[in-house]
């Protein structure tokens, strides 16, 4: 089972942390060697934050199985990245990177699944926290791979392909070796049969599972996932508070993830290893956010959100004020790493709260939601960039971060059951 696990975390790893995150990471170099103007970055980060979208939705809608679904996440991953490592011009990057964003999509609800099949209780749960660690990681990891081919992106975009198909290799065989360990234990206790159900683990990388892929408190493992119309709205009418914000977090977060590194790069055009170990402050804080984010639960809904969203909007705003400044660079990217892994918690929590019988569904629309909102920040702030400062860029970020928050001020939300419950009432 160890193997399981480990191979899921690298999985994430280069499907978060290397094939997502990395486009920003290597955007200085991208455009210098295509002479990109910052509108095209964040049309081609757009596309790739789509991408994920697109995948997500079809992993939540389709029931092929979670070993096609990690399959999907290597190969989209791989292929992508090899596309970008070739790159001849911009026009060739562009469906490379976003070929490349689709992979995370894949990657998470098959991954889940797979832990669910084989681990329960307490195990299952420590399971999740270390995979989905793989995000932070992956970005340590990246800025490492950055530094050692400095200058030569291409091999690092190769390195990354190749670390996605080998994951994915990895995973699918521990999870064949697992299954067939617990055939021959008779199916002890570490094997679950039948349907799994839902981990209540508010930390995750990305969305979890999709429908049949998690069952929500309340809700049997038999139950249909809201199909109809009707249904759908259903779903819907509890979560357009949390999507509004969602959307505008996602927005304010795009600066950091598409730009961040861009700005660091240029305060100090000669010292790449100053925004590499930023960016690597940066994976680690997101590590430990993922156990932060547990801390949610023993909050209200409205203060986990607000303190999230508000340590982003910060992170945001001080690297866009001195980029050229190591406190306040590593400071941000310090709150921005915490900030935004624990807000990816709450948005989990919020979900199981507004429709605990579909709550897998309904953290998929949240990240959803969260990923539009990175792809329009993408397009907003390059063009942005274009015409005005970074400073002004980033502080226009951190104001779509700040309103994030206003959507919780709403006083009271009403649940599925018909109780009209206060945003500062206990998780469920």
């Amino acid at each position: 089972m160890r193997d399981l696990v480990l191979s899921g975390m690298a999985l994430i790893a280069a499907t978060y942390g290397l094939a997502r995150f990395g486009y920003g990471l290597f955007l200085p170099q991208f455009t210098e060697e295509f002479a990109m103007v910052p509108a095209v970055s964040g049309a081609i980060q757009a596309g790739s934050f789509l991408s994920y979208c697109l995948a997500a939705a079809i992993a939540a809608r389709v029931d092929a199985g979670p070993r096609a679904f990690v399959a999907l996440a290597g190969g989209t991953a791989a292929a992508g990245s090899l596309g970008v490592a070739l790159a001849p011009h911009a026009a060739v990057l562009a469906p490379g990177v976003v070929l490349a964003g689709a992979g995370a999509g894949f990657a998470t609800p098959g991954l889940v699944t797979l832990i669910e099949r084989h681990l329960v209780g307490a195990r299952r749960e420590s399971a999740q926290t270390v995979v989905n660690s793989g995000t932070g990681a992956g970005l340590v990891a990246a800025a490492a791979l950055s530094l050692l081919a400095i200058g030569h992106w291409r091999i690092a975009w190769a390195v990354i392909a190749v670390t996605a198909a080998v994951a994915a290799l990895a995973t699918l065989r521990a999870d064949a070796v697992a299954a067939g360990a617990g055939s021959s234990a008779g199916g002890g206790s570490l094997i679950r049969s039948g349907p799994p159900a839902s981990s209540g683990s508010p930390v995750s990388s990305g969305p979890p599972a999709g429908p049949g892929a998690a069952s929500g408190p309340g809700r049997s493992a038999g139950d249909a996932a809201p199909s109809s119309r009707a249904g759908l709205r259903a779903l819907m009418a509890p979560l357009v508070i949390p999507v509004v914000a969602a959307l505008l977090a996602g927005a304010s977060s795009a600066a950091i993830w598409t730009f961040g590194r861009s700005v660091m790069a240029d305060a100090r055009p000669d010292q790449p290893l100053y925004s590499l170990l930023a960016w690597m402050v940066l994976g680690v804080l997101g590590m430990v956010g993922a156990i932060a984010a547990k801390l949610v639960q023993a909050w209200s809904l409205r203060t986990a959100w607000t303190l999230t969203a508000a340590a982003m909007a910060g992170a945001t705003v001080l690297l866009g004020v001195a980029p050229g400044a190591s406190w306040a660079a590593h400071l941000s990217m310090c709150l921005f790493g915490a900030g935004y892994t624990a807000l990816s918690g709450v948005l989990i929590v919020w979900a199981g709260r507004a429709r605990p019988e579909f709550a897998a569904e309904g953290t998929v629309v949240l990240f959803i939601a969260l990923a539009l909102g990175q792809a329009a920040g993408s397009l907003l702030l390059g063009a942005l960039l274009g015409v005005t400062s970074e400073m002004t860029t980033f502080l226009v970020a951190g104001g779509l971060g700040l309103a994030a928050i206003v959507p919780t001020l709403h006083r009271r939300i009403r649940h599925d059951d018909g109780v009209s419950t206060s945003m500062s009432g206990s998780v469920a």
